[in-house]
């Protein structure tokens, strides 16, 4: 076989390759250099045995000026890749920014079997963005959010809503994705899901890998898994002692590092390598998670769940910094004592995860007014989240209401709640209140994603 000609061959069929500039990806450019890289050298196809030395030297030659040209289409290819992701970044960060830093999305939870039909539905959702309460005397209240899902909305269509705020975090800001609501509205079934529909955890989980592995860059990605009860926090990761004898797990503790950044004392954190690491580590906190049965729900979530998955990546000046995390949180639902019947330790359980819940209130009402002391030593839950709930983060709020009529007081405190959220604009108001977005922004950022 003639190795120059093989060789040229291969390099003008990887050339007309590299013409084919759609769909570029960052992978599909280096599985190319890879190939290139395996081309045998000048100097190695040169002592192979030849029929003909004009013809060896003309191969080489010519071999040689295909290797050379791919190389240089390459270095332009690349070049241009890295472009767009700085304009992606800059359009997605704009786009994010003109929508607001808290977003603001409501679910509606469905009439399930067994709950009673008699009463009519106080709660309707009219459209994609505005939720109406039906009030007494024929009177109605409407609420306005970045999103609203009907009963009927899917895991798919929620997902789609939050997974633009998972690149904002491959490129290196801090974001927060948490449930609110009443309790027994659905939030774990939004954030966990089942085997057949997964929530909005896993499927962050994996669109983070799914991206970082897209990207020109490593990053080195750790899980982290944790609850708030009854005000203290508990690391997930570490089981819990069955014996008298089994050493107590450490005591966490919230500080912030010079950098302002939120770090927690002893949490354990596990270097994972892929989705199917990561989705293990949750499965495995899940089951150690505070439940129990109450009067408005069987499985009541007994504490605030919290998952951290920190990214960092060392070769990119671009990024927003080079470490940075994104919170997952399940929160316990609010209650009031007249509907659970609660009592004893469910008491002293639901009066902690109301006075969390009013803590974190307080911090949407004081971002809301701009004030200069935003309280977020109030409680845990606030000290956790404070570098992902104020300055450049992103943050969406997943207001969970029932639509039944005798939820209505706590369905309109919810909507108030998330109300006060929506409004809340963190970060440099001069930078957001002056731009518009185009049409042409808008395409764009729709063919980068």
């Amino acid at each position: 076989m003639d190795s120059g000609k093989s060789i040229r061959n291969l390099a003008v069929s990887l050339h007309s390759l590299l013409g084919l500039k759609t769909h570029l990806t960052s992978n599909w450019v280096k599985s190319i250099s890879d190939i290139i890289k395996t081309l045998p050298s000048e100097k190695s196809v040169d002592m192979q045995p030849t029929n003909s030395d004009t013809d060896d030297d003309d191969d080489g030659d010519g071999d040689d000026d295909s290797v050379s040209k791919i190389k240089d289409e390459l270095t332009f290819l690349t070049n241009y890749i890295n472009q767009l992701n700085i304009k992606r970044r800059q359009i997605l960060h704009e786009f994010l920014d003109l929508k607001g830093n808290i977003r603001v999305f409501c679910r509606i939870r469905p009439i399930t079997g067994g709950e009673n039909f008699g009463h009519l539905r106080p709660v309707v959702a009219s459209n994609s963005n505005e939720v109406v309460l039906k009030l007494m005397d024929n009177k109605t209240k409407s609420y306005n959010f970045d999103q609203v899902f009907h009963p009927g909305s899917s895991q798919d269509q929620v997902f789609t809503e939050v997974e633009p705020i998972i690149k904002s975090v491959i490129d290196g800001y801090n974001a927060c994705i948490f449930a609110y609501g009443q309790t027994g509205t659905g939030k774990t079934f939004t954030m966990e899901g089942s085997a057949d529909t997964p929530g909005i955890v896993p499927r962050a989980i994996e669109a983070l890998f799914k991206q970082a592995v897209d990207c020109n860059h490593a990053f080195l990605i750790s899980f982290s898994m944790l609850e708030i009860y009854m005000g203290n926090l508990k690391d997930l990761l570490v089981p819990k002692p069955t014996k008298v004898t089994d050493p107590m797990a450490p005591c966490l503790s919230i500080q912030a590092d010079p950098k302002g950044e939120i770090v927690i004392g002893n949490l354990v954190a596990i270097e994972v390598n892929d989705f199917n690491q990561a989705l293990r580590l949750y499965r495995l906190g899940c089951r150690l998670r505070t439940t129990a049965s109450t009067n408005s729900n069987l499985t009541s979530s007994r504490s605030h769940c919290m998952i951290r998955v920190a990214i960092t990546c060392f070769d990119a000046a671009e990024r927003r910094r080079e470490t940075n995390k994104l919170w997952l949180v399940d929160l316990g639902g609010s209650e009031r004592v007249l509907k659970t019947k609660a009592s004893g330790k469910r008491l002293d359980e639901g009066k902690a995860i109301n006075l969390s819940l009013s803590a974190l209130g307080d911090v949407i009402s004081s971002l809301q007014r701009k004030r200069h002391h935003i309280p977020y030593r109030n409680s845990k839950l606030t000290q956790v989240l404070k570098d992902s709930l104020g300055d450049d983060s992103k943050t969406i709020m997943l207001v969970h209401v029932s639509p039944k009529e005798e939820d209505l007081c706590e369905t309109i405190c919810s909507l108030n709640f998330a109300t006060r959220a929506k409004s809340v604009h963190l970060g440099n108001e001069d930078t957001t209140v002056s731009r518009q977005i185009s049409f042409w922004c808008i395409v764009l950022l729709h063919y980068l994603l």
